[in-house]
């Protein structure tokens, strides 16, 4: 048997749990060890490691009738594959993180940590500027090369997992149940096509169903196989700032997309970057941090053949092949058809262009309504904009 193999029987053993498991490792013994060790000797070292004399009962009763072979082939059908820490595929992200998972279950594949990621969260109830903004980075990012991780939930996550695979790029989903279970049903179709580009990842056992003290516990992972975490909106006090907390707490970087002072589901967003975290206005906002990294650790040079500096040209060559002069001249006239004699901000005219099914980004935007400006079509006062008359 490997050890790997090993170390499933003991994830599937109540009581142990991950600090319980690698506190019993810590004393230089494998998995293996603990499976073929002398009832005394191993009731000993479980009182000891864990003060619990349950768990190794439950080993010495289990591995009497634990079959291997049997196991391996129930994980096999359903396409789902065990990776623990004693395994080289386990990913070097999740070792070294405060109270880190001793093993994840995985339908699909694992993100490849030489490629770029980002982790996009926010509200399950999210705003129509939520959902555009959510479309606009899951689909810009893929475009980019860079991998979509999210935890699949309704809103925020599910969308821009969504645009992400659609736009031809990798996804992953981190969830607070098992591999083999989707939820919300909503999410059916990501969850469907999440396995052939990208994987599904959970730490939890197959079958199990989703719980709310679940998710909090998963959203450290979330953060942790990302370089970056991106915040696109979220309330001042929502599950999204656990998954803040834990990425701070990891040394990641964060990011947020501001949004109006009046909305409700900004407050998050807007307090963050009040304290400090980087804006993403747009994709290519992201982008630059991933090259530049936290503190500089990552540094862009002029060098061709830097993977890092093609990932950003083909982003930029996207955005070109995407927009070209004549579509560029039909948005500027689609913006003057939804500015109104009215004053309106620039999220609401980006809100109207999207229930018109246009894709924009902010800086876009914003570098238009200056044109039209200029041009004497529409007349800015102050934040606002309104069409001019005669």
């Amino acid at each position: 048997m490997t050890e790997n193999e090993y170390a499933y029987f003991l994830y599937n053993i109540p009581g142990l749990g991950n600090k319980g498991i690698y506190s019993i490792l810590d004393s230089g013994i494998t998995c293996g060890d603990i499976f073929n060790m002398d009832e005394k000797s191993l009731s000993l070292l479980v009182k000891e490691k864990t003060s619990k004399t349950k768990p190794a009962k439950e080993i010495i009763e289990r591995r009497k009738l634990w079959d291997f072979e049997k196991e391996a082939e129930k994980l096999k059908t359903q396409g789902i594959s065990f990776i623990s820490a004693c395994s080289d595929e386990f990913p070097e992200r999740l070792r070294h993180i405060p109270d880190p998972p001793f093993a994840i279950y995985v339908k699909g594949s694992l993100p490849n940590p030489e490629i770029p990621s980002v982790s996009i969260v926010g509200a399950r109830m999210c705003s129509d500027y939520g959902r555009f903004m959510s479309r606009e980075f899951g689909k810009g990012l893929a475009l980019a090369g860079v991998q979509v991780i999210s935890g699949m939930a309704r809103g925020v996550d599910g969308i821009s997992q969504k645009a992400a695979i659609e736009a031809g790029g990798s996804s992953f989903g981190i969830l607070g149940c098992g591999v083999d279970i989707c939820y919300p049903e909503e999410n059916r179709d990501v969850y469907s096509r999440i396995c052939a580009n990208g994987g599904l990842i959970s730490e939890y056992h197959p079958g199990t169903e989703p719980k709310p003290n679940l998710f909090p516990m998963r959203n450290r992972i979330i953060s942790a196989l990302a370089d970056i975490v991106l915040v696109v909106e979220a309330r001042q006090k929502s599950g999204t700032q656990i998954t803040v907390d834990q990425a701070l707490e990891q040394g990641k970087e964060v990011l947020a997309v501001p949004g109006r002072v009046t909305d409700r589901l900004s407050d998050g967003c807007n307090f963050l970057i009040s304290q400090g975290a980087g804006v993403a206005l747009s994709v290519g906002d992201v982008l630059d941090r991933l090259w530049r990294g936290t503190n500089g650790k990552r540094t862009k040079d002029n060098n061709t053949d830097d993977p890092e500096e093609k990932t950003l040209e083909k982003y930029r060559n996207n955005n070109e092949e995407d927009l070209g002069v004549e579509e560029q001249r039909s948005i500027e006239d689609e913006i003057v058809d939804v500015v109104d004699i009215i004053p309106v901000s620039a999220s609401s005219i980006m809100e109207r262009l999207y229930e018109k099914e246009i894709t924009i980004s902010v800086p876009e935007l914003m570098g238009k309504l200056m044109d039209l400006t200029y041009k004497g079509l529409i007349i800015q006062d102050g934040v606002y904009y309104r069409k001019r008359m005669g």
